[in-house]
């Protein structure tokens, strides 16, 4: 019975220091979750990491897509639930892609692996470089870090 109590006792204090050396290693990191809140009084698409809660895009411009209908909040939630639903088997770099509306208008989309099409998450400000701001959104993405600043959608 000692041997056994004893036996328990080891196994727990090496699982008590393995498991936060595997969370914290890239392999078995945690892979954020999206919902949308609010941030600076603005609403905010805000990744769940490791218990936080990490603005990843925050929504300034009600009209910024007049031709959807949508407002922030909408574009927000609508967001949120893209990039919750696209949580990639190998990589966010094959997911969130830059390209062109049909009227020209640069826009970073979610692939999606079903049907290769394209889902709007926002377009990229006039004047931007489409590759730099999906960089920008992939960093704030793949690696949610309360020190870097959401991106700004106006």
């Amino acid at each position: 019975m000692e041997f056994r109590l004893l036996k328990s006792a080891f196994s727990a204090s090496i699982i008590a220091l393995v498991a936060p050396i595997l969370a914290s290693s890239p392999a078995f990191a945690q892979t954020p979750s999206f919902f949308c809140g609010a941030a600076g009084g603005h609403p905010a698409t805000i990744a769940v990491q490791q218990g936080k809660n990490i603005p990843v895009i925050l929504w300034l411009a009600d009209n910024y897509f007049n031709e959807s209908g949508e407002d922030a909040i909408t574009r927000c939630t609508r967001v949120s639930g893209i990039l919750n639903n696209s949580q990639p088997q190998g990589s966010w770099e094959n997911i969130v892609t830059a390209g062109a509306s049909p009227t020209g208008q640069l826009i970073i989309c979610a692939a999606n692996p079903q049907d290769g099409s394209c889902r709007l998450l926002y377009q990229v400000p006039k004047g931007q470089n489409a590759e730099l701001a999906r960089q920008e959104l992939l960093r704030r993405v793949k690696n949610p870090n309360v020190s870097i600043a959401p991106v700004k959608v106006n």
